[in-house]
């Protein structure tokens, strides 16, 4: 009898360890297949997050991704200027061909308004050495920055005024500050090499823009801009470039 008691105590014995073995045998294995799904990487996830942020657009070109024929977006961004666009007495380089152009516009349409203003006896139409001189020293004044302003274009901060038609938008624009005095500098600088009536002879000979501009601050302009294009009935066929 007493074999047989040890004999039945040590048949339990084992089999609740069997059954201990099989629930942790169990167990391990459930941990380690969730484990492998938390570090299988879902297929299709990263393109799609890629899809997503390749087709994530600012609101403006949200904007003009929607627009309609006729439509334009008017942007009330404040232009967004540097330390040196904001706090220096002198035009920042990058802006040198445009300030040029300026200058250009500013003094094309003088000689043009003046030469209109003579009398139809005089056939060359051409301004005495007088009105020459007083033309070329007013155009470096604070008043040829007046129209002007600056204001977030097509991304990047640009200038707005009679030479650039084109960026005559409604929207956020700032003018005034610093910029008619930096206007003043740079002119001044600009003309300081040259006689008024050598100026004069390259505006009658459609060539203002090449003289001032093309071979200085603005080489990188593949064309002259139409709105500088000066060029007079009784000037030299020869294009400006």
């Amino acid at each position: 009898p007493l074999l047989k008691q040890w004999y039945q105590r040590r048949v339990a014995i084992t089999a609740g360890t069997m059954k201990l073995y099989k629930a942790l045998l169990l167990g391990l294995v459930l941990w380690v297949s969730l484990v492998k799904c938390t570090e299988d990487p879902v297929v299709g996830d990263d393109d799609d997050d890629e899809d997503e942020e390749k087709e994530k657009l600012s609101p403006l070109e949200e904007a003009k991704k929607n627009l309609k024929p006729g439509e334009e977006v008017i942007s009330y961004k404040q232009p967004e200027l540097t330390p040196e666009e904001q706090l220096s007495h002198h035009f920042p380089r990058g802006y040198y061909c445009e300030a040029c152009q300026i200058v250009v516009h500013n003094m094309g349409t003088a000689f043009e308004a003046a030469e209109k203003k003579l009398p139809k006896k005089n056939k060359k139409r051409k301004l005495g050495d007088a009105d020459v001189i007083e033309i070329v020293e007013g155009i470096c004044g604070k008043n040829g920055f007046d129209k002007y302003s600056i204001q977030q274009y097509e991304g990047r901060v640009a200038f707005k005024g009679p030479a650039f038609p084109e960026r005559d938008l409604p929207g956020m624009s700032m003018g005034g500050g610093l910029w008619p005095a930096r206007y003043v500098n740079y002119c001044g600088n600009l003309l300081e090499d040259f006689e008024e009536d050598e100026l004069y002879a390259s505006y009658r000979s459609g060539r203002l823009f090449s003289k001032l501009c093309k071979s200085t601050h603005c080489k990188a302009l593949s064309e002259v801009p139409k709105n500088v294009d000066f060029k007079p009935s009784y000037s030299s066929p020869k294009t400006e470039l």
